[in-house]
């Protein structure tokens, strides 16, 4: 499986601004019931707020109405969408990540985002799917017999 077969697309990324505060990505987290939310400049992702980066905010005393951008994780991972599965779980595992943002083979892009739990559920539906074959056929998962193959 491919990494675009399970990403979420970035139109369905929850995002928020640089110059948003910590307390709006605070509550877009527990709102939208998610581990991180994309700081994004434009279309551009320029930055990652995670559930971790909340605590650590806390933790350090900073104020829920400070900007986004003093918060956020600037160093961010990058797949490609064309990328097997195990190959970005092998990227996750190498840099110790939770989150990764999907870039267009063709043009770089913002393309969605991935999660450890997207992989993880990716190789539970490959289990399952036993004695099936999943492929990826126009973006969409599709399970066979394995008479039709």
């Amino acid at each position: 499986m491919k990494v675009f077969g399970f990403m979420v697309p970035s139109d369905h990324v929850v995002k928020c601004s640089p110059n948003d505060t910590v307390k709006t990505a605070a509550e877009q987290i527990l709102s939208n019931k998610i581990s991180a939310v994309i700081v994004v400049d434009g279309a551009v992702p320029v930055g990652i707020i995670t559930k971790t980066d909340i605590a650590k905010a806390y933790l350090a005393g900073v104020s829920l109405d400070s900007k986004a951008e003093s918060i956020m994780a600037k160093d961010l991972k990058t797949v490609s969408s064309n990328l097997p599965r195990d190959d970005a779980a092998k990227i996750f595992e190498e840099h110790r990540i939770h989150h990764a943002i999907v870039v267009d083979e063709g043009d770089g892009d913002f393309a969605g985002l991935i999660s450890a739990w997207d992989i993880a559920k990716e190789c539970v539906l490959d289990q399952k799917a036993w004695p099936y074959y999943r492929h990826e056929g126009d973006r969409k998962i599709h399970v066979t017999s394995p008479k039709t193959q």
